[in-house]
């Protein structure tokens, strides 16, 4: 599947790039990372079917001098929703790029976009299946999906002290089997092509890592500024009501394997 120079640079590279992932992978840190090339403008969740109207809408409207009538093409059409905003960032921007959850839109053909030759596919994943699920529920309870800037990793950043959630095991199993069949999917998708490249949430801690990746995407060496920190640095365990009940699964990895209940 090839889509022509459109979105190319003169050697044939591409300039679209969008961040495969799943919530509380990281990805609001490789947002602020991505932010620091200085030739690339990276977007947030521009295509879940809730955007326009949220804080962010106006202002990418506004900055890339989008038609007012957009949000009628969003719901519509977000494929050409998303031909629009490159046409436009990039006039501005060398690279342009967003980032789609796999639970963005399924089924729709944005996903078969993603994967031609003008674009770079960046999967984002968490090895730690029971971190990522405690996380998500500590955000759901406090409304809170990303630390303050300059907070030190030792803490809690500050925030008031969450209650104790409880853990519900055929929830997180269900949940542990939809992020395992979302990443093994978007490796059989995307991974065949050139622009494929796999992160791992703690690589996103390791500067020089971070430095050599963005080097390879977009050609700029530069040293990387840490933007976010962890929200809540003790052991997940620690911010459950039943802990026994999670115990068996503490050390569930996408790579080493799952415990079998």
């Amino acid at each position: 599947m090839t889509a022509g120079p459109r979105f190319k640079t003169s050697e044939g590279e591409p300039r679209a790039f969008v961040i495969v992932t799943s919530s509380r992978s990281g990805s609001n840190l490789l947002v602020g990372y991505l932010r620091q090339v200085r030739q690339a403008a990276c977007f947030g969740e521009i295509f879940r079917d809730t955007f326009p109207g949220r804080p962010g809408w106006d202002k990418l409207v506004e900055r890339l001098d989008l038609p007012r009538d957009v949000a009628d093409l969003h719901a519509r059409d977000v494929t050409a929703f998303w031909e629009l905003v490159l046409e436009q960032g990039l006039r501005r921007r060398r690279w342009v790029g967003a980032k789609a959850f796999h639970y963005h839109r399924r089924g729709d053909r944005i996903w078969d976009r993603f994967g031609q030759d003008d674009h770079r596919v960046i999967h984002l994943w968490r090895d730690a299946t029971f971190d990522q699920y405690v996380s998500r529920l500590l955000a759901l309870s406090s409304g809170e999906w990303k630390g303050p800037d300059g907070a030190p990793a030792s803490s809690d950043d500050g925030t008031v002290e969450p209650e104790p959630l409880t853990f519900d095991a055929a929830d997180y199993l269900a949940y542990r089997s939809a992020l395992h069949a979302d990443r093994e999917a978007a490796r059989a998708r995307y991974g065949p092509a050139a622009g494929y490249v796999e992160v791992e949430y703690q690589q996103l801690r390791d500067h020089a890592f971070v430095g050599e990746l963005l080097e390879r995407l977009f050609g700029e060496r530069i040293d990387v500024n840490e933007t976010l920190r962890p929200q809540r640095a003790r052991p997940k365990i620690e911010y459950l009501a039943n802990p026994e009940a999670a115990r068996p699964f503490t050390e569930d990895s996408m790579t080493r394997g799952f415990t079998t209940p």
